[in-house]
């Protein structure tokens, strides 16, 4: 474990995003469909490296589950394989508690799966986003960033990213779907009401 050898310390945790999260994915794009790399193929491998740290210094290190759970169904099959917990952020976009804009939302709730897909980002990871006339332009080669307002990411080149991602996401976050990036997980969303 990197923070161990660098640090000498322990995380306080793990958390392992599966290839069904929303957004930038931690895997190829050949990976994503591969059941060897599939969150439930992963959990049991990471418990078990955990387990010689937590026994090897006497301390719980607890794995944190993330990327498509989305029901009580998913969160008790993946902690039976050994998840102490679990992270969504999809599933809970669309709730009234959630302070994106209602455009964003009603983005997430107008989408079907077959307009979930995977695209490529500013620095060529793959990640999910809802089509929309954004990704289209996008596809046809006509985005293309004039500047970088952020530098946020080292390895963006501005002179061949596809467009900004900062700006994309925020613009999402506004509700201006015209120039707007939305990163669901692999699921779709529906509204959810809380009912006393």
């Amino acid at each position: 474990m990197k923070v161990e050898a660098n640090y000498d310390y322990l995380p306080d945790a793990v958390i392992v995003e599966g290839p069904k999260a929303g957004g930038h994915l931690g895997f190829k794009e050949e990976q994503i469909g591969d059941h060897n790399y599939s969150l439930e193929k992963l959990v049991p491998e990471i418990v078990d490296e955990l387990k010689l740290h937590e026994e090897k210094y006497h301390q719980t290190i607890p794995l944190i589950a993330a990327g498509g759970i989305y029901t009580g169904d998913d969160i008790n099959k993946i902690m039976k394989l050994g998840a102490s917990g679990v992270q969504m952020g999809t599933r809970f976009v669309t709730t009234e508690e959630c302070d994106a804009s209602q455009g964003f939302k009603q983005a997430y709730i107008d989408a079907s799966e077959k307009d979930i897909e995977i695209i490529k980002s500013p620095v060529g990871m793959p990640g999910r986003a809802i089509f929309s006339d954004f990704i289209r332009k996008v596809k046809e080669g006509r985005k293309q960033p004039k500047k970088c307002p952020f530098k946020c990411i080292k390895t963006c080149d501005i002179d061949k990213s596809p467009y900004c991602i900062i700006v994309a996401l925020i613009n999402a976050l506004k509700g201006n779907s015209k120039m707007a990036l939305h990163l669901p997980e692999a699921m779709r969303s529906e509204q959810l009401k809380y009912h006393p």
